[in-house]
């Protein structure tokens, strides 16, 4: 997923916004579509790169593209629903409906100070019900799509936030969603499409006030299609971080993270973390070893 520039472009947005701080019957259609389509082959290294990119990026919460969109979609919700307030639509509009929700119609926005725009058009959804020590937001976003100059990103599905204090030192944020659908375009490269469909997906982000620690815990199932070839996998993570900033860097003293290919279990990556504090990669395709690995990379390589 070649979504760096898309995920920076997005949280920058989303800080000016002011906002950081079920599955359906549909799956199976999906699923049996892909049946029928031409699968990655694990022996190539590009299909390697390909699953890690997309895999990693949603197993932490640096330059997680799912977050960032939700961050920013929750933060433009927030800014049209205030009272007193208008949502700065350079061109385009942004309506509060009856049911308070709020539809995007190309609706231009500024960025940041380098004069970066985006152009979002969509329908969002937001609540949050606070109880004891948890809060809970359910975001909804329809037909959400978020133009740039050189690559676009459009969304469907419910992504769930709670925060939690659980002791003086200890608080959780969780993220959740059953099924979400995004499609990734780079404008750039023939406007090639990347398209994914993000089953049972949980992200457990775990910080330690006393010690700065962080610990991001993620689980999932994620289906892509890539140049008319797909892959269906199911990954687990868990990243160590000594600090906020080593986070954002993506430099963690710890992580693991493993994927296995849905169609073909013999089919298997792993990511661990070296002593120098890269990221070794393990690739089988068929129980054997992928020709070129296991090798070592820095961890924003991937």
């Amino acid at each position: 997923m070649t979504n760096k520039i898309l995920a920076s472009v997005l949280c920058s947005g989303a800080l000016l916004l002011t906002a950081c701080g079920g599955g359906s019957s549909d799956s199976t259609n999906n699923q049996t579509k892909n049946d029928s389509k031409e699968k990655l082959d694990y022996n190539k290294s590009e299909t390697i790169d390909i699953i890690n990119d997309s895999v990693v990026n949603l197993s932490n919460q640096s330059e997680n593209l799912l977050l960032n969109i939700a961050i920013l979609a929750d933060g433009t919700y927030k800014q049209a629903t205030a009272i007193n307030s208008k949502l700065p639509c350079i061109s385009g509009t942004a309506t509060v409906n009856t049911d308070n929700s709020v539809t995007l119609n190309n609706c231009k926005l500024m960025l940041n100070d380098t004069g970066t725009t985006i152009s979002v058009s969509g329908n969002i959804q937001s609540s949050t019900t606070v109880s004891g020590a948890s809060a809970k937001s359910e975001l909804t976003l329809t037909n959400m799509n978020i133009d740039l100059t050189d690559e676009s990103v459009s969304f469907n599905g419910k992504l769930n936030h709670t925060y939690t204090i659980i002791s003086n030192n200890l608080t959780q944020n969780l993220f959740e969603t059953n099924q979400v659908t995004y499609k990734f375009i780079d404008k750039k490269n023939n406007n090639s499409i990347h398209q994914y469909t993000l089953k049972n997906y949980a992200l457990t982000s775990n910080f330690n006030a006393s010690t700065g620690n962080i610990e991001n815990i993620a689980k999932g199932q994620l289906n892509g299609e890539s140049s008319s070839e797909v892959f269906s996998v199911n990954f687990n993570s868990n990243f160590k971080f000594p600090t906020e900033v080593d986070l954002y860097a993506l430099k963690p003293n710890a992580a693991k993270v493993e994927i296995v290919d849905l169609y073909n279990q013999q089919n298997t990556i792993s990511i661990t973390q070296t002593i120098s504090g890269q990221a070794l990669v393990s690739a089988y395709a068929n129980a054997k070893l992928v020709q070129g690995y296991p090798k070592t990379v820095s961890w924003n390589e991937l």
